[in-house]
Parts: C-alpha cells; sequence; structure tokens
C-alpha cells in the first residue's frame, strides 16, 4: 500500500477481480483504521469502468458493495478512482478512457486528473473533460489526485499545462486533494 501525504493507496492488482482482491482490500483497510490514514483509496474495478472488454458487471458492483461495507464497519474515509485500464510500463490506455455509465451514483469517488487527460487529443478537450465530470460527478467527488501527463501516458507532471489556476480551484472547491507524485 503506498501512501502520500496521510492518504492511502489500496493495492491493487490490475485485472479482474477475485477472492485474493478482497483479501488485500480488507487488509488494506485494517491497516488505514490502525494507522490511521486520512482516507483510503481504492481502483474502481475494471469489470465497472470497462464492462464491455470484462462482462462481468455484477461482480464489480459485489466488490464495490464490499469495500461500502468495510468503510462503514471500520469508519474510515473510501474513495473509488477513476482507473482505466493501462499497458504496464508504458502507461497508455490499454482500452480507451474508461466507461463511467455503470459506476454506481452512491460511491464516494477520488477523480484523478491524470486519468481523466489519457487519450484526448488536445489540451483544450483534456480541460473539457474534467469539467463534465465535474459537473456529472461533482456531488460524488470527495478526494482528487492532481497531476499531469502529455495526454498518451500516465505520467505525474506538475499541473500548469491543461490545470490552470481556475480549474485548480474549482477542482479543489470543498474537497480533499493531492498533488500525485508518480510511484513507478
Amino acid at each position: 500500500m503506498r501512501t502520500q501525504d496521510n492518504h492511502a493507496h489500496a493495492d491493487c492488482r490490475h485485472k479482474k477481480i477475485g477472492w485474493l482482491d478482497y483479501v488485500i482490500l480488507f487488509y488494506n483497510v485494517l491497516i488505514v483504521r490502525l494507522h490511521p490514514y486520512l482516507s483510503l483509496n481504492v481502483h474502481l474495478p475494471f469489470e465497472v469502468a470497462h464492462p464491455a472488454i470484462y462482462p462481468n458487471l455484477e461482480n464489480g458492483i459485489r466488490f464495490i458493495r464490499f469495500g461500502e461495507r468495510l468503510k462503514r464497519m471500520f469508519h474510515i474515509k473510501l474513495y473509488w478512482e477513476n482507473a482505466p485500464a493501462q499497458n504496464y510500463g508504458v502507461w497508455d490506455l490499454k482500452y480507451g478512457q474508461m466507461d463511467w455509465t455503470q459506476v454506481p451514483d452512491t460511491i464516494d469517488l477520488c477523480l484523478d486528473t491524470g486519468h481523466v487527460m489519457l487519450g484526448a487529443k488536445s489540451v483544450p478537450e483534456a480541460r473539457t473533460r474534467l469539467l463534465k465530470l465535474l459537473q456529472d460527478r461533482g456531488k460524488q467527488v470527495k478526494h482528487l489526485h492532481i497531476h499531469e501527463n502529455d495526454l498518451l501516458h500516465d505520467v505525474h507532471n506538475p499541473i500548469g499545462k491543461v490545470t490552470t489556476n481556475d480549474l485548480l480551484k474549482t477542482l479543489t472547491e470543498n474537497r480533499s486533494y493531492i498533488f500525485e507524485k508518480g510511484f513507478i
């Protein structure tokens, strides 16, 4: 489990959900509760983010329900992060941007700004995507991982090219956040 600025990022196997993911999530929640960290960030399951590629939506929803139960039982802040599948090592989109249609509207989200930018054809398109997500899911977004990239690879560059001061203010208003550093 990685941590930054006292926020924890759950371990992730970057594949379809299996029994081991439940064990890992339970263990990560326990660590967050015992430490205590300010929050735990968990990647949305691929079955939810890419239902056309990973056609077992119920498997992904079941995992989210498990995480939500743990969140209540252990009284922690748990946020589900937009996490499209990426090619290992290159960190570009494996199947394109994630599909938001199956993401439950009842869960708290972590908006990873760099993930949203991936695959955008231009800086204005990347900004538009961020604003559209805030419009559609803003009430759910409780935490942010703020960073930028080259629109192709999930590198963790400092903000300034896509994220203007006005956009940063809009993104962070009444939300916790970190300026996410690269971990790989």
